[in-house]
């Protein structure tokens, strides 16, 4: 089962379970999606539905739970509901579910920190979101369950799934291209990053295995000031620097031996930024995606609509 699979991780995570002919349902509340088109089970339903939950989990050996309210501004919206959805019903699956757990956690985890990390490093959460992760992460301590904190996704997930445009390299190339240039607050923090379908792959690479505990996901750390470069020299795009600090104060650079020494993950073969930028430049310039500034695209945006009109409570 893959929980939360109709959003924007889920929709790779559901293209290399169909590539890989593993049968598989998704549960999801359609948060961040009006519809699922997947030709594959879908159930309707919300992670605080213990009692619908209880009926259906023993029928799965293995689960994804991608479900959460992701992002630092889209948490603090309404940081009980957070709480609710990205910690406490994880709680509640580790108590209640004796298959194997893929869980996604955030490097975010980490807050701001100037040497390289690794999983044993001290955390420093910033945020209600990073909080709630890490807080997740010590209910799944004991158990088969893999823990993979991510950095920051980039690129196209799949043919359906929503696009999100917040997210730092898919937000730099959209403003080159639809504003001529970027504007970088300071440059120098740090960010591991990954593309979505990188991400996707490694979940279901390591559904079968045994490996359990917690693990960096990242394939590359860059400064943004050097990120902006790279979206620069490929769009053509002017970049503007000021020294105002950026309001988000996360820096670190993550280390990826563990993951690869034990096998999560390779390297080799894995999606660059350029591959990115050139994804989501592609679905710009043909036109494909309108209106790159819509709500729609921002998760913070996105969810604060769906609360004002009751539609998420």
């Amino acid at each position: 089962m893959v929980v939360g699979g109709a959003g924007y991780i889920g929709g790779g995570v559901g293209d290399v379970l169909i590539g890989k002919n593993i049968p598989f349902t998704v549960y999801d509340n359609l948060l961040y999606e009006y519809q699922y088109l997947k030709p594959v089970d879908f159930i309707r339903g919300d992670v605080r539905d213990t009692e619908k939950l209880k009926k259906i989990l023993p029928d799965y050996t293995h689960v994804i739970w991608l479900a959460a309210i992701v992002g630092d501004a889209a948490c603090q919206v309404k940081p009980d509901l957070t709480l609710e959805v990205n910690q406490a019903s994880v709680k509640w699956v580790a108590q209640n579910y004796n298959g194997r757990i893929i869980f996604p956690s955030t490097c975010s985890v980490y807050g701001q920190n100037d040497q390289m990390i690794d999983e044993g490093s001290s955390v420093n959460p910033l945020s209600i979101y990073a909080k709630a992760k890490l807080g997740a992460e010590k209910y799944l301590h004991e158990g088969n369950h893999l823990i993979l904190r991510l950095g920051t996704v980039y690129g196209v997930s799949d043919g359906s799934s929503r696009l999100r445009m917040d997210l730092v390299v898919n937000y730099m190339t959209a403003s080159a291209l639809t504003k001529g240039k970027l504007v970088v607050f300071g440059g120098t923090q740090w960010r591991p990053l990954i593309h979505v379908k990188d991400v996707a792959e490694a979940m279901v690479d390591n559904l079968a295995k045994e490996t359990m505990g917690i693990y960096n996901l990242s394939t590359v750390n860059l400064q943004i000031k050097d990120l902006a470069k790279i979206v620069s020299d490929m769009t053509g795009c002017l970049v503007e620097y000021t020294p105002q600090k950026f309001e988000d104060l996360r820096n670190y650079h993550v280390a990826n031996e563990k993951v690869v020494r034990d096998g999560v993950f390779r390297l080799e073969g894995s999606r660059d930024i350029a591959y990115g930028v050139r994804e989501v430049a592609g679905l710009i310039r043909s036109g494909r995606v309108k209106y790159t500034d819509n709500d729609v695209y921002f998760n913070e945006r996105h969810v604060a609509s769906l609360y004002e009109s009751g539609e998420f409570v």
